[in-house]
């Protein structure tokens, strides 16, 4: 897994029946349906080619290109390998220009803006992920204009309170050592409630919500409830990696060794049952698997885990993950040598992936 952030909202997105604000036209609003909940069930090739029908029979429509483009992110994310970065542009790059299209034409409709907001959105994590913060900073930005934009024209298109609600909760999270000031206010409870209501009355981005909120209770140290958001994901979503990942963070967090224990073996069987473009994944379900066998004093398994681990050294790893790689290894092998020596480990914290 990819550090998590607020952008990682745009990582997994669905449609739950008919809430919120559907599209007018059934055909798109089915397929658009079904595609989504194909990426969400880590179907990505049956979900590429819906799209890709979308795009054929919605030609002049932007939906059938950003989510094609999602399917590519979504998928380097979750195998842990390099985004496509040729196909990845050109279909934002569609899907921008017809969103603009949309704008042009009906400049009263949420729709324009909206799917824009969506097509920045992917820009700016894409972009953030390969290093380039700035450019990703001024995207997400742009991103955010266009949500709100959307929400000014009509206030019940609740898809666009995704990207607003968790705008809101990390703007005033990373700026709170400013609240003091009279002109910094602190929204984040308010993009808690956005992102709630999102999740409640969603059409298409209702567990873009949820993967919010677990990700933000986790920040805000309110385990339980990010424990109880994940589960509801999963319920639905039993194989979607980033509601596992959530879930085992939040348990580790919550100090339920045991049950985040189970977490992790169970997201190494996965990683492990497929061919995987790297092994960052089994290198982190492995370390975390150790945090916990140490935390508990159950070093049983403990050695074949780091010697697996550490086995992995001199794989080369992709520019973006070697550093990443490099603290897994520094950490196995501290752990391993006070194992080693016979004496108690230092406190170890579950981190960022």
């Amino acid at each position: 897994m990819r550090t998590t952030s607020a952008l990682m909202l745009l990582l997994c997105f669905a449609a739950v029946g008919l809430r919120g604000q559907p599209l007018q036209d059934s055909l798109l609003h089915e397929l658009l349906s079904e595609g989504i909940d194909l990426t969400l069930r880590r179907e990505y090739e049956a979900a590429d080619s819906v799209f890709k029908i979308i795009a054929h029979r919605f030609p002049s429509h932007p939906a059938g290109y950003v989510y094609q483009a999602a399917v590519l992110e979504t998928r380097s994310i979750d195998h842990v390998s390099a985004l496509r970065r040729e196909p990845f542009d050109s279909l934002l790059k569609l899907a921008e220009d017809f969103s603009e299209e949309i704008i042009n034409k009906q400049p009263d409709s949420p729709w324009g803006y909206y799917f824009l907001g969506t097509v920045l959105g992917y820009d700016a994590f894409a972009r953030a992920d390969r290093g380039d913060w700035f450019g990703g900073l001024r995207k997400g930005l742009s991103s955010v204009l266009q949500f709100k934009t959307s929400v000014e024209k009509d206030s019940l298109f609740y898809d666009a309170y995704a990207g607003l609600g968790t705008y809101y909760y990390w703007k005033s999270r990373k700026t709170e050592f400013l609240n003091w000031l009279p002109f910094i206010t602190d929204d984040r409870a308010e993009g808690i409630r956005m992102l709630q209501r999102c999740a409640k009355l969603g059409t298409y981005n209702r567990f873009v919500a949820l993967s919010a909120l677990v990700t933000i209770f986790i920040d805000a140290g309110q385990y339980q409830k990010a424990e109880e958001v994940a589960r509801e994901a999963l319920s639905r979503y039993p194989m979607n990696r980033v509601f596992l990942w959530g879930l085992g963070d939040a348990l580790w967090k919550a100090q339920k060794h045991r049950q985040a224990a189970h977490v992790y073996e169970d997201l190494l069987d996965k990683v492990m049952s497929e061919k995987m473009a790297n092994p960052y994944s089994e290198i982190l379900c492995r370390l975390n698997i150790v945090r916990i066998k140490v935390a508990l004093d159950d070093t049983a398994e403990v050695d074949t885990h780091l010697r697996v681990l550490l086995a992995f050294q001199s794989y080369d790893f992709p520019e973006e993950l070697q550093n990443r790689a490099k603290a897994k290894f520094d950490e196995a092998r501290q752990i391993q040598a006070f194992l080693k020596n016979n004496r108690a480990v230092p406190g170890t914290d579950r981190g960022k992936p």
